[in-house]
Order: C-alpha cells, then structure tokens, then sequence
C-alpha cells in the first residue's frame, strides 16, 4: 500500500482498478492518489505532416500521448480529476492540448461527480486513433528526423509481432520472417521473396520482379493492368544481396535502352556502347538511389547527346541524307569516350561536314550473324515485333513487353479471351491441334514447321540448301 493511501477511499480503489486495466500505468511514489500514464498513438489513417512547409510525410504512428492525473481529496464527489497532457518532443499544437485536458471536467459534469478516469482514458484512446481531429499537421525541421523514424520503427515492431499467411506458400508466418511490400502491403514470406526474385534477375527476366499478387497492379483499360518493377532499395530491405540488386538495375537499364529505337551505339566493334545519355543515365551505387526516380517513366523522357540540343533523337527530316549541321548530330559513346556522329556512324566531323546516314546494307559480320540467327531461332511478336525463344511449355505465348497473346507457330494475334480457339481451328492448317508442339523447347526440336516470317526464313533456307545439293549432284554426273 503506497503512503498515505486509505482502503476505503474511493480514489485508491479506482487507481487500483486503473492498473488492473493498463498494467503499463504507474503510480507515484511519493502521491499515494497520483499516476502517469503513456498512450501509444496509431492511427486509423495516416496522418499527412508537412514540416517547413513543402516536405510532407503520412505517419501512421506519433510519439505517446504523456497522461499525469493527480486525485484531489475532494475528488470524484465535489472535483474533477487534475489532469497534464504532453508529448515529446512536443509535436501535438499547444490548443489541441489544451482541448484534451478540458475535456476530463467536461466529462466529470457529464458523469454528474463520479468516477471518470477509465472513461477519459478510453475518450484519449479514441481521439487518438483519429488524430485528435487534425486534418494535416505543419511543424518545424528539426522534429522530421525524429517523428518519421519513430513511426518507421513503431510500425516494423507491430508488423513483427503480428501472424500473417503467406501469399505465396500459404504459411502462417510471423511478421518478422515476412515481407510488406511498400506500393500495395500484400504481405509475403522472406524465403519465397528471395527464392522467386533471385531466380528471376538470375535468369534475365526483370519484368517479373514484382509483386507476386495476381490482383496487383494499376487497371487499364481492357481488363489489363500496370504492374510496376520493385524498387532497388525494397529488394534491399527483404533483403537480397547487393550484388543481385545491383545486377537487376543494371539489367532494366540494358533492356529499356536495346527497346528505345532513338539509341544509336558506339561503331567501334570492340566496344558497341551505347550513346550517353540524360534518359538513361548510368548507374551508381543502388544503396543511395531515390525510389522517386526508379518509379519514374523515363519512356516521357527524350534522349540528349553530350552537346545535344533539347530532343536528342533526329526526327525523320534530319534522318534523310542531309547537309543539316548542328550539335544535335554529336554523340558520346558512354564506354569508350568515342565522339561520333549520330547520322553517318563514323568519328565526330565538327558541325558544317555534310554526311548521309549509313546504309541499311552496309551490316558489320556481327550484326547480319545477330539478325539471322533472330530469323532462324525467335518469333516476333505481331504488336511490337520483338523477338520471342519459347524454352518450354505450349505454343500459346504472352509478350513479356507489350502483354500481347499469340502464336509461336505464325506469330498470329490471339483473342485473350479465347487463345486456344486458334489451335482448335481446322482453317489454321499450319497450327490445328499444335498447341503442345515443341513443349521442351524450341531448340530441343528445331525440325518443327513454322508460318509467317519464321517459316518463310526456313523455307528459303531448305530452298537454297536443294539448290545446292542439286548443282552438286549435276556437277558431279558431269563429272
């Protein structure tokens, strides 16, 4: 029994019944009728803190709401409860304060001289959970660090302690062996994280890396959706290691600048960079890049040389031979440091050298081997004609660029709503009951027939091998 505390008053026997409640509130050492109490702030919706005017953070958590109460003798019959508010650091404004600490003798009088602390208490509690009514909060700097880790770390604790199912393996997991995702919280176990997206930048294919949820994605018209890439400082945080996630970046790099038709490559044929540029600029350390860049679309963006003008890529007129002269025409390979001109392909000339652009003919040994064997080996997409290898699995494909079905047989377009139809059609002679074609690969059975443009490209090829084992025989019988 604390000094000076009397069983049958009534005050102790409501602080007793207080602490029975919170466990957490503490009585004063010295004040037999005096307790403090800490209640923690978490909000249904975050709420929107803006400090030194244009750097606003959503805060789910706040730093406890401090309660000191002191029971005066006269107290509950004749008075109310003293009550102090505070925060710390002092972040909730001074009048809201005020308004919270009025509201226990408002409550008193309600309660007509009773007992009210359990009822002011939970009268906090609610408040809290709607951010005492504050719309948005305005505060100064030096509080940012402060209250934006506190909530971070706040909400990493409640998610760690929390169960949650798999998306994935359909496990029940604690939160700290799972992972939020941070555009969408879907929640999924460490160990699928890591297994799936370690697979996926292994194997080249960082489209995929996102989230695992079907129903995930921003809708587009047409029942498709938008599904974004995870961030480099997201896959960190699961975490992969530093080298897969640097590897992943470096990989979406690569491939948005081979997709961007306006990229022009260094003519050294020892070292084909591409062209640098501000749309794609070269990568740094992935541990300080900003998510707001990640996300951005530099497809809005245009490429700009070194020494380049506004646009960067020629337009068509200054594609056609040409005695357009201009900065516009310099580019920097991004490797080697080679300045070469954008139109002819060969060493930068200065600006007032008239120059055509280099024939469609005139391929270097690589370039024609890298065309025929995409003839021979791949099957483009009929809407954005990139070149698609199936390694497994039927002849029913997906574009991984453009989201478009269709038939690796002919590369024919196919109704989403309705691919098989295509192979079931006795019309379609060349793909009637072929779906399972091929189903260990293509390389695996590179006899198989094709259409379109891939199956003219085999036609010629047996036509010209004929004609060769023909003139062979005939020169032979002349023989």
């Amino acid at each position: 029994m604390a000094l000076g505390e009397d069983d049958d008053d009534e005050r102790a026997q409501e602080l007793d019944t207080l602490l029975s409640i919170y466990p957490e509130l503490e009585r004063h050492p010295q004040d037999a009728y005096a307790a403090a109490i800490d209640l923690q702030l978490k909000l249904q919706t975050p709420l929107a803190v803006t400090f030194d005017g244009n750097d606003t953070h959503h805060l789910a958590y706040l730093p406890p709401l401090h309660l000191e109460i002191r029971l005066p003798p006269e107290y509950p019959a004749a008075s109310p409860p003293a009550v102090a508010l505070s925060t710390t650091p002092a972040w909730l404004p001074r009048e809201t304060v005020d308004t919270l600490a009025n509201s226990a003798h408002s409550l008193w009088e309600e309660y007509g001289g009773g007992q009210v602390l359990f009822a002011y208490i939970s009268y906090l509690q609610e408040a809290a959970e709607d951010a005492f009514g504050l719309g948005e909060l305005h505060l100064p700097a030096n509080l940012k660090t402060h209250l934006v880790e506190y909530s971070e770390k706040t909400a990493q604790l409640d998610f760690n302690r929390a169960t949650f199912d798999c998306g994935v393996c359909l496990e029940p997991r604690k939160g700290s062996a799972c992972h939020r995702m941070a555009r969408c919280g879907h929640v999924f176990c460490v160990a699928c994280l890591q297994d799936y997206y370690n697979t996926c930048i292994t194997e080249g294919h960082v489209h995929n890396v996102k989230c695992m949820s079907t129903e995930c994605g921003t809708p587009l018209p047409g029942g498709r959706r938008r599904e974004h890439l995870v961030s480099p400082k997201e896959l960190l945080r699961i975490p992969l290691a530093l080298e897969t996630v640097q590897r992943f970046a470096q990989l979406r790099r690569k491939k948005k600048i081979e997709a961007d038709t306006s990229m022009v490559y260094c003519p050294r044929s020892w070292c084909q960079g591409a062209m640098r540029t501000t749309k794609y600029p070269k990568l740094g350390d992935v541990r300080t890049m900003d998510d707001a860049d990640w996300d951005s679309s530099p497809e809005d963006a245009l490429p700009t040389p070194l020494g380049g003008t506004q646009d960067g890529a020629l337009d068509d007129s200054k594609k056609r031979p040409m005695g357009t002269v201009g900065m516009e025409r310099l580019a920097v390979c991004e490797d080697c440091n080679l300045a070469f001109c954008r139109v002819c392909l060969a060493s930068w000339h200065g600006d007032f050298v008239r120059c055509e652009p280099r024939d469609s003919t005139q391929l270097t040994e690589e370039e024609q081997a890298s065309l025929n064997y995409i003839a021979r080996n791949t099957s483009p997409c009929p809407t954005c004609s990139v070149p698609c290898q199936k390694s497994f699995g039927c002849n029913h494909m997906t574009c991984f660029q453009c989201k478009s079905h269709f038939c690796y047989l002919c590369s024919a377009w196919l109704d989403p709503g309705h691919p098989y139809a295509h192979f079931n059609n006795p019309k379609n002679k060349g793909c009637y009951q072929r779906l399972m074609d091929m189903a260990q690969g293509d390389m695996v059975d590179g006899d198989i027939q094709f259409g379109g443009a891939r199956g003219a490209e085999q036609a010629a090829e047996f036509w010209e091998r004929e004609a060769l084992r023909i003139q062979m025989e005939l020169n032979e019988q002349d023989s």
